[in-house]
């Protein structure tokens, strides 16, 4: 069973970025890896602002944004508030929402799917 690890999304704005005349700002992010959170921890500008953890992080994890060739912090700097707390909320939803479903199989028929757990607090 494999896990999707890549989402699409649409911005709610779309201002800041690139994109072709008439169309809406799309673009996709994958699932954070433990070596993005790393390097943001080594990275000396994280450290002293550290306001700028959620840019790093997005301009880490957003493979595709508009036309814009390469997603980096200026990139991310430029967005619209709106379109980057939607972005900061997409990326926490799409990282629980692997977290809670894991592969399961049944032990005598070995069938196979994926199922979900409530962490502690849920009811």
């Amino acid at each position: 069973m494999n896990i999707r690890t890549s989402f699409r999304f649409t911005l709610p704005n779309g201002s800041g970025v690139k994109v072709e005349p008439g169309r809406k700002a799309t673009g996709a992010m994958r699932l954070i890896h433990v070596k993005d959170l790393v390097a943001i921890e080594e990275d000396t500008q994280v450290l002293k602002e550290s306001g700028l953890f959620f840019v790093v992080l997005l301009s880490k994890t957003i493979t595709e944004l508009g036309l814009e060739r390469m997603v980096t912090r200026k990139t991310i700097e430029k967005l619209n508030p709106a379109d980057f707390y939607f972005l900061v909320d997409f990326m926490h939803e799409i990282n629980h929402q692997v977290i809670k479903r894991v592969p399961i199989a049944c032990p005598s028929c070995k069938h196979a799917y994926m199922g979900s757990f409530a962490q502690l607090g849920e009811a």
